[in-house]
């Protein structure tokens, strides 16, 4: 396939938009929302979360078996295309809160995120398996992920910053943590809109490869997966990815909490700290790709989660309550750059698998091991937030009001900073046990086109 121009890879990467924006503003907010203004109990609303993810994770591997197994007659897309609108309309009613007490909320937040979650599963994973499928080169791949996490990192931006300005215009203003119902259903439904509108744009702005693969021979739900476990290359990016979700998901799911706690920063001020992370991690996408190329994967990697990991301990331990510093922009600036390279190059190295994976195998399938991959961010990503839910239990979270007691803060300090931060330092570790290089992914391309060449 030739290779993509300027058009296709911004069509491409729009759909990120919905994706991100979606699966970010559920992870930072999601939590907050039902301790606080659903009125949950910490410890309820973290099993809501996990529940939620769970049974997302676990149906991603048969999404991703089912989309490789018809897209010799259907491709990808017919999924996406189908899907945007109802998982739109799933994503407003997440943030809608009915009428009963805490088991009525309690089995409707439960019902709704399933909901959303099937949809998600369907539209998401054929989306993801188009990757390999557009860009079949070991840096056409880092520049195709880059232009979509540009996207991604822009709706993560708006996912994170722009719910407190929503919610602070339609209630009036006050503390965030006491903000109408009804204000949290109309950011809900703007952000629906944006969901649905983005995988429709993206279906209609890329032409999918022509010929996506012969059928698959069917085989046992297991034996796929345990022969995708078996891929040279997957474990090792596997375990790295869901130790970087973990780290990533507790700060996530515990920076509105921080923020508005530990800070002491105004539902009006935490845009602009949020604004500087986000924005600098959208500049600093160049630079990582560029590294990237430059440097190989793994070690550009490293280097993003050292940097990283230190700008969260550092934020944490000389960050002061009561407004802006310079020292808190700059730091957050550097967390930024950090960010940007552990958001794009673990999804830049999963697509070089796939040629391993048909050198052994003589099969493509792209939809498993992306279903696997975010299998293990779902799941990860469920252990972050409801390991935030139980510190928030056991330290005394008090529901609906910003200023906590001095133990309770501490441990939000503690999770977002050191704990996160040690998580990551671990995936530097993961990162060298990668084994695939861009040498070695182009002598598997190399051995793949002679293979063709043999067999026609």
């Amino acid at each position: 396939m030739a290779s993509l121009g300027r058009r296709e890879k911004l069509g491409y990467g729009v759909a990120d938009l919905g994706a991100s924006l979606s699966f970010v503003t559920l992870n930072t907010w999601l939590l907050y929302f039902l301790i606080n203004i659903a009125g949950l109990e910490p410890l309820l609303a973290g099993i809501v979360f996990v529940a939620g993810r769970l049974f997302d994770a676990l149906i991603d591997p048969l999404m991703g078996l089912f989309t490789d197994r018809r897209k010799h007659l259907w491709g990808r897309k017919p999924f996406i295309r189908f899907g945007a609108v109802p998982l739109g309309i799933s994503f407003a009613l997440l943030w809608l809160v009915p009428d009963g007490g805490q088991g009525v909320r309690f089995v409707f937040a439960l019902s709704l995120l399933l909901l959303f979650s099937l949809l998600y599963t369907v539209v998401q994973v054929p989306y993801m398996a188009l990757t390999p499928e557009l860009a079949t080169g070991y840096d056409e791949r880092t520049e195709l992920t880059s232009y979509r996490m540009v996207f991604g990192v822009l709706a993560s931006l708006v996912a994170v910053a722009v719910p407190p300005v929503i919610v602070g215009v339609f209630s009036g203003g006050g503390a965030l943590a006491s903000s109408s119902p009804m204000a949290w259903m109309v950011m809900g439904t703007l952000f629906a809109a944006v969901v649905a509108g983005s995988y429709l744009i993206m279906v209609a702005s890329v032409s999918e490869p022509a010929k996506s693969g012969a059928e698959l021979a069917p085989s046992g739900v297991l034996a796929e997966y345990k022969a995708a476990f078996g891929v040279h290359g997957f474990p090792a990016v596997f375990a790295l990815f869901v130790t970087i979700t973990v780290g990533i998901m507790i700060v996530n799911s515990m920076l509105p909490f921080f923020l508005e706690s530990a800070l002491q920063l105004s539902s009006d001020q935490q845009p602009v700290v949020l604004g500087t992370l986000f924005g600098v991690a959208i500049l600093a996408f160049p630079l990582w790709n560029a590294l990237s190329f430059r440097l190989g994967k793994r070690l550009a990697l490293s280097l993003g989660l050292a940097l990283l990991s230190a700008t969260l301990v550092l934020l944490v331990g000389l960050a002061r309550p009561g407004g802006f510093s310079t020292l808190l922009f700059a730091v957050t600036g550097l967390a930024g750059v950090g960010l940007s390279a552990v958001m794009m190059l673990p999804w830049a190295m999963l697509p070089d698998v796939v040629e391993f994976d048909e050198l052994a195998s003589g099969r493509r399938r792209e939809g498993l091991l992306y279903a696997l991959f975010t299998f293990g961010q779902k799941t990860a990503g469920s252990l972050g937030v409801f390991s935030n839910a139980l510190a928030a239990s056991l330290f005394g979270y008090q529901a609906g009001v910003a200023a906590q007691t001095a133990e309770t803060t501490q441990a939000i300090r503690l999770m977002v900073g050191l704990v996160a931060a040690v998580v990551l330092v671990i995936a530097i570790f993961l990162t060298w046990r990668y084994p695939i290089t861009r040498e070695a992914h182009e002598t598997a391309q190399v051995q793949l086109k002679r293979r063709v060449m043999s067999d026609g």
